[in-house]
C-alpha cells in the first residue's frame, strides 16, 4: 500500500543479503525487532507481527510473536521487519462490533489493535496509542520525524502533555483516557482500510477533542467519529506505488531478483493489478478507449474518484501552469500580494482564486460534475506513480501516469509539482506562524524527488502587504462523480 513515504522508500530495496564473507557458513541471515506492548489496555500476552505491508492488519504470512509480559522479540530473514510497522492485537473485551458503529462487520473477540511506527530499530521500540497517532501520520505520508511534530502539536492543542521523545511516553497515566477512547474507536470502525481510517483520524483530533477526552463519551459521540472516518473511507481503496520492476545489480528487470527478495512489485496492486487503474472520460463524463487521444477528465477506478484533465491552453483558467491565491471563504481571504501575481492577471479574467476556480468549473459542469473540490493530501498523494518512467522536456521524470495525466504543471516555485489540496497542515511550526498565516502541506510530484513533502507558511488578507508574496499554486480539481 502506498500511504507511507518512509516505507515506500525502504519497500523499493529491502532484502536480506546471503553471507559472502569468503567463509563456509551460507546460512539465510535472520534479523530480529523487540520490545514492549506499554499501551495501559494490554494484558501482556498479545500477538505482535511486522506489519509488512503496512496496512496495520497482521496478515498471515507476516512475522509474528506472542508477548510475554508485554515484551516481544519477532525473528525473521526477511529484512524488511526492521522498518515495517508493528501491530498489536488487542481484546478490548467487546465481543461484537459496537453498537455505535455505522457499518456491518463480522464479530470478533480481538477487535482492535495498536501500531509503532517502523524506526529501524532492533530493541526498545514500544506500542501504545501515542505510538498508533504518529504510526498513523507516517501512513499519511510524513516522515517519521515530521509525523512525531505533527502528533506533539495536536496533543497540545488537546491540553495534553508531548515532547519530542513522543515515542517512549506513551505509557504515561495522563494519556490514560485518550488511550482508552481511542481502543473504542478502532474497535467499531471498518477495518477494511483500517490505515486509511487511522491517518484520517490522526490529522483531525482537534476536531475530536471533548470526545476524546471524556471520562465517559456517549455512544452517540463515539458513533458520530466512527461514522465520520467509515464515510472517510468509504468505497476508497488506496492505490498501490505503481513501481512493478525489481532493483537487480544490473538495473532494472521485470523478473525478481534472488539476491534482493520482498521488494516493492511483490506486493499490492503492483503485483496483481499495474498499481493503476484508469479510465479516461470525455466531455460529458462517459468512458472513452485506453488509446483516445483526447480526454477531459480521469476516473481512477480503484478509488471512485474523478480527476480534471489540464488544458495547454493559455488562456484558459484550465491551462496546466495557471497559479491560483488559495481561499476558504469565511475562513482565509487571499493575501493581496499573492492575487496581483495569480494567472488571472495576464489572462484578463476574474478566477484568481482556488474557490473562484472551483466554481468555474462547477458552473461549467466539466464532464458532467457540478461538485468539483480540491483534493485533499492523501488524495492527491496517492495519486503519484511511483513506477512512471516518461520525462519531459527537462529530464524530469512525470510523477503522475502520464499516459492519462500528460499535462503536469511545474510553474510553482516551491517544488515541481505541486498543487493546492484541502489539507491544513498542523505541525510545531503552527506556533510560530505569522498573525493572519497558516502552514500548508504540498508534495512533489515531478522528478527524482518526486513525493518529497514540504511545509510552507500561506498568508490571508489579514497580514499587511509588503510587496512581496507567499505562494501561489497550479490546481487539478477532483470529484466523486455524482451528476446533477
Amino acid at each position: 500500500m502506498k500511504h507511507q513515504l518512509t516505507m515506500l522508500a525502504a519497500a523499493l530495496l529491502v532484502a536480506g543479503c546471503n553471507n559472502s564473507g569468503g567463509g563456509s557458513d551460507s546460512s539465510t541471515p535472520t534479523y530480529s525487532v523487540s520490545g514492549k506492548v506499554t499501551a495501559q489496555a494490554a494484558k501482556g500476552n498479545e500477538t505482535v507481527c511486522a506489519d509488512l505491508n503496512g496496512d496495520f492488519i497482521c496478515g498471515s504470512g507476516e512475522p509474528s510473536t506472542a508477548a510475554s509480559n508485554g515484551q516481544f522479540t519477532i525473528t525473521s530473514t526477511d529484512k524488511s521487519i526492521l522498518s515495517a510497522p508493528l501491530v498489536v492485537n488487542l481484546d478490548t473485551g467487546v465481543t461484537s462490533k459496537s453498537s455505535y458503529s455505522s457499518t456491518n462487520v463480522k464479530s470478533t473477540s480481538t477487535n482492535a489493535f495498536l501500531v509503532a511506527p517502523g524506526q529501524q530499530k532492533t530493541t526498545g521500540n514500544e506500542i501504545n496509542a501515542i505510538t498508533t497517532l504518529v504510526a498513523s501520520q507516517v501512513a499519511g505520508g510524513l516522515s517519521l520525524d515530521n509525523a512525531i511534530k505533527a502528533v506533539k502539536a495536536q496533543l497540545l492543542v488537546l491540553g495534553l502533555p508531548a515532547t519530542d521523545n513522543l515515542l517512549s511516553e506513551g505509557s504515561n497515566n495522563e494519556y490514560m483516557t485518550l488511550e482508552s477512547n481511542i481502543l473504542s474507536i478502532i474497535s467499531a470502525v471498518d477495518k477494511t482500510t483500517p490505515d486509511y481510517s487511522l491517518t484520517i483520524f490522526s490529522q483531525n483530533l482537534q476536531d475530536y477533542k471533548d470526545i476524546l477526552l471524556s471520562d465517559a463519551p456517549s455512544e452517540e459521540d463515539l458513533q458520530h467519529v466512527v461514522d465520520d472516518l467509515d464515510n472517510s473511507s468509504e468505497a476508497v481503496v488506496p492505490n498501490d506505488t505503481g513501481v512493478t520492476t525489481y532493483f537487480t545489480d544490473g538495473g532494472d528487470n521485470t523478473v525478481a531478483s534472488l539476491d534482493y527478495p520482498g521488494q516493492d512489485a511483490d506486493f499490492g496492486f503492483d503485483a496483481t493489478d499495474n498499481g493503476f487503474k484508469f479510465v479516461k472520460l470525455d466531455a460529458n463524463g462517459q468512458a472513452l478507449a485506453a488509446d483516445a487521444t483526447e480526454w477531459s477528465c480521469v476516473k481512477d477506478e480503484r478509488t471512485e474518484l474523478i480527476w480534471e484533465s489540464k488544458k495547454n491552453d493559455a488562456s484558459s483558467p484550465q491551462h496546466f501552469d495557471r497559479l491560483f491565491a488559495y481561499q476558504l471563504t469565511g475562513k482565509f481571504e487571499p493575501y493581496i500580494e499573492d492575487l496581483k501575481l495569480a494567472g488571472c492577471q495576464s489572462a484578463g479574467d476574474k478566477i484568481c482564486t482556488t474557490e473562484q476556480y472551483v466554481e468555474y468549473l462547477n458552473a461549467n459542469k466539466v464532464c458532467g460534475i457540478s461538485d468539483w473540490r480540491l483534493p485533499t493530501f492523501n488524495e492527491y498523494y496517492d495519486l503519484i506513480d511511483f513506477g512512471e518512467t516518461e520525462k519531459d522536456v527537462d529530464g524530469l521524470v512525470y510523477g503522475l501516469t502520464h499516459a492519462f495525466f500528460p499535462l503536469q504543471s511545474k510553474a510553482s516555485y516551491l517544488e515541481a509539482g505541486t498543487v493546492w489540496t484541502s489539507t491544513k497542515s498542523f505541525t510545531d511550526y503552527s506556533d510560530y506562524a505569522m498573525s493572519g498565516a497558516e502552514y500548508r502541506t504540498f508534495v512533489q510530484t515531478l522528478g527524482s524527488s518526486r513525493g518529497t513533502v514540504s511545509t510552507v507558511e500561506i498568508y490571508s488578507d489579514k497580514v499587511a502587504s509588503d510587496n512581496y508574496d507567499s505562494y501561489q499554486m497550479p490546481i487539478r480539481l477532483v470529484a466523486k462523480g455524482s451528476k446533477k
